[in-house]
């Protein structure tokens, strides 16, 4: 471009452009032999030595040349894609060397020339390896992580091919050889008495499995495998088919499989401390001590996202002015004066920003102190942020002891100094969400709920999904966990949540029958009528649900928030504009744990959490966790869970038996319950002519002849909804005229004697 601009606007481009066009013409229309015969030759020798080839090659050429016009140092910043694109070059002569064809000059000849020729060598199999080779080093150096897993996949799809052929194989061999062998497979294949085995048993079922498995052992008769091929049924055996189904109810097995971790991305390794970390922290003691601070990096602590440094006060070199006042006092003890003044915590803080200067960091949070430690923690960010995947905390000791317990774990990420973080729903035990758009509040939700049914089955979660957007949980659907398809619909949600609240009210009640206080002592308890599922219901976005109708999703939300743990109702809320009309004080007060990730303001971050932080996270996961029983928000940089993850788990659901009998929990019906009893108990009964308002009424209809809902709440004093009912009951008379336009007045066209 550079070039072309000295050409077309300076003198001396323009001189350079007509000599060098006129000597061209010159050339095309005189000929001289003494140029054009040299031309020819040496085009002859090009085209017989590289043939086609020429044309990648010199393309190749060109782009170096410019990357090295443009920044010399640009070619060492992509030398895989040089190094690449060259090999590719190279392997384009062999691999045009297998074709001919006329070209000009030189006539038939290979497209590959006889440099092609050279890289090819035979023509046999050593011809193709010796093409293919470069062409597959070529696409490797440009595309380095896709061909590894290309490679991979094939290797391992290769060998699994092997392995069954070889296995496929075996058996045949021993079919062939055993003939008795294979008559027994068959036999045990076809017998029915085995089949409720083909199950996943657990632990608990295996009792009455290996009592049934003895009895039947002492009812057949050892008459060998072959003796009958029908296998006699449990009367014959005399086996009390009423004591199996007792055994069977008792422990209730799960014709569900839970799905294997194998679904999800592997973990990562930790961080350690390497010598970036070192430098980083010498340079925060000799800032500080620039500053007049003197400090001490006691402990570094390598995270996902941010580094945590931990920072001892140490003492202020300034001595007290004891001696001015005791002239007898001797060194050894103005030393011990001095010792006394330590370094203030407050003048560490007052100095990020010349913390976060020092460093180039975009922002640094100060823990001041942090909890548990006597150290002052620096969180700086990293250079290059580190992908926290949700397999990495399942597969932690923490999160391994809460499954095998009575608990609904969910991992939420790795903390500031690089440990798993590991929340229970059922100690939370509601959870609200704030962050702004493209921060990681919504996989944050998509988390929570792959983690949800990663590890319970059906039977013992159900969940309600309320997305606004239609994007987000949508993915989910078809998965037995639903007690309804995603909710998208934002009038539906009202009538939902106050079926929700119908049910927990109906699970009050039993609890109350059976004496007990929460749900884990009545599903426990020898008194229970059926099993109740802990129930989770998450929001995307409650703004989107406030601004259509705020007073009944407040109204619905903050019931649920306030007697739904003891029944097993929890909720999740995610909002992505923390505000006062959204987050309103009734809803925080009833959601002790929050989440808030990168927000806009400082007012947005005390909005949610009571405190400033927020506003500083760098995004991508970065999260601040307030829990019920912490004083002081965590750092936590969340996990992340892709789309193909959250599919592969959702399909492996999709893919369980139709006939899971999960219990139900009809929330349209109990919905369509609670209006009922609703209208029933708020009711009126219908005003008759003694009534004092309808004197009232009829006299205003007579001398205003047009009558009207705000009119009669002006003139009679009165609210909306009685005199709206004032209406119908006038319209249903026929005393008013009925209307389309909702709002305008309506014209009186009837009045009894007595009122005219």
């Amino acid at each position: 471009m550079k070039i072309f601009k000295w050409l077309v606007t300076t003198r001396y481009g323009l001189t350079f452009a007509f000599v060098a066009g006129l000597a061209l013409t010159s050339i095309y229309i005189f000929q001289p032999s003494w140029l054009i015969k040299p031309l020819e030759s040496g085009a002859q020798e090009i085209l017989f030595s590289l043939g086609v080839g020429i044309i990648p090659l010199s393309i190749w050429f060109v782009w170096v040349l410019w990357l090295l016009a443009n920044s010399f140092l640009g070619i060492f910043k992509k030398w895989r894609y040089v190094i690449g694109f060259g090999i590719l070059t190279s392997s384009s002569f062999s691999l045009m060397s297998y074709f001919q064809a006329d070209l000009p000059i030189i006539g038939n000849h290979v497209l590959g020339g006889n440099v092609g020729i050279n890289i090819r060598g035979s023509e046999g199999i050593l011809g193709l390896v010796r093409t293919s080779l470069p062409l597959i080093a070529g696409i490797y150096f440009i595309f380095p992580r896709t061909s590894t897993k290309t490679l991979l996949s094939l290797a391992k799809r290769s060998s699994g091919l092997f392995n069954h052929s070889f296995k496929m194989g075996r058996n045949k061999f021993s079919n062939a050889r055993n003939p008795l062998g294979r008559q027994m497979q068959e036999h045990f294949a076809s017998n029915p008495r085995r089949e409720y085995l083909m199950l996943e048993a657990t632990e608990q079922e295996e009792e009455w499995i290996e009592d049934i498995d003895e009895l039947y052992a002492s009812s057949v008769p050892d008459s060998g495998p072959l003796a009958s091929e029908a296998t006699p049924s449990a009367k014959a055996l005399g086996i009390d088919q009423e004591l199996i189904t007792t055994a069977k109810r008792k422990h209730k097995p799960s014709i569900t499989k839970l799905p294997p971790l194998s679904l999800l991305s592997p973990s990562i390794s930790a961080a350690s401390v390497s010598g970036s970390h070192q430098s980083t922290a010498a340079l925060i003691e000799e800032t500080l001590a620039e500053h007049g601070v003197e400090v001490s990096v006691a402990e570094i602590r390598p995270g996902p996202s941010v580094t945590m440094f931990g920072l001892v006060p140490g003492w202020n070199r300034k001595p007290r002015n004891t001696r001015d006042q005791n002239p007898s006092q001797n060194l050894q003890e103005d030393i011990k004066a001095q010792a006394r003044n330590r370094v203030k915590v407050d003048s560490i803080i007052a100095r990020e920003k010349d913390l976060a200067l020092a460093l180039a960091a975009p922002s640094l949070r100060i823990e001041a102190p942090v909890p548990g430690e006597s150290v002052v923690g620096v969180e700086v960010p990293n250079k290059d942020s580190t992908l926290v995947t949700i397999r990495t905390v399942m597969e932690s000791k923490e999160y391994q002891e809460k499954i095998h317990s009575d608990s609904l774990p969910v991992a939420l990420g790795l903390a500031s100094a690089g440990e798993p973080i590991t929340i229970d729903l059922l100690k939370m035990p509601h959870l609200l969400i704030a962050g702004a758009t493209g921060s990681g509040k919504s996989v944050c939700i998509n988390t929570i709920i792959s983690s949800l049914i990663t590890h319970q089955s059906p039977e013992k979660v159900r969940m309600l999904l309320v997305d606004p957007k239609r994007v987000e949980l949508t993915p989910y659907n078809g998965i037995p966990h639903l007690v309804t398809p995603v909710v998208v619909d934002a009038d539906r949600v009202v009538r939902l949540l106050r079926g929700a609240i119908h049910e927990m009210l109906r699970r009050y009640k039993l609890l109350e029958q059976a004496g007990v206080r929460n749900i884990q002592s009545y599903n426990s308890s020898e008194k229970r009528k059926e099993n109740l599922p802990y129930f989770v219901i998450c929001i995307d976005e409650l703004a989107d649900l406030m601004m259509t109708a705020s007073f009944e999703v407040e109204q619905s939300i903050c019931r649920l928030a306030q007697l739904g743990r003891a029944t097993g109702i929890h909720l999740i809320v995610a909002t992505q504009r923390p505000s006062v009309d959204v987050v309103t004080g009734l809803i925080k007060a009833n959601f002790p744990s929050r989440i808030s990730f990168a927000v806009a303001s400082q007012v947005d971050s005390r909005t949610i959490l009571d405190t400033a932080g927020a506003e500083r996270l760098l995004g991508r996961g970065d999260m601040l966790f307030l829990s019920a029983d912490s004083p002081k928000a965590r750092r936590i940089q969340g996990v992340f869970i892709s789309e193909k993850e959250s599919e592969l788990l959702s399909e492996h659901w999709r893919e369980q038996p139709t006939n899971i009998n999960v219990p139900e929990i009809p929330l349209e019906e109990l919905a369509r319950e609670a209006e009922v009893a609703q209208a029933e108990s708020s009711s009126d009964p219908d005003f008759d002519e003694n009534d004092s308002l309808y004197d009232r009424v009829m006299k205003l209809a007579a001398n205003d002849k047009q009558l009207s809902t705000s009119l009669i709440q002006r003139k009679l004093r009165v609210g909306y909804p009685r005199a709206a009912r004032l209406m119908d009951q006038l319209e249903q008379q026929g005393i008013v005229a009925s209307t389309s336009e909702p709002g305008k007045a309506r014209e009186v066209i009837y009045l009894p004697d007595r009122y005219r």
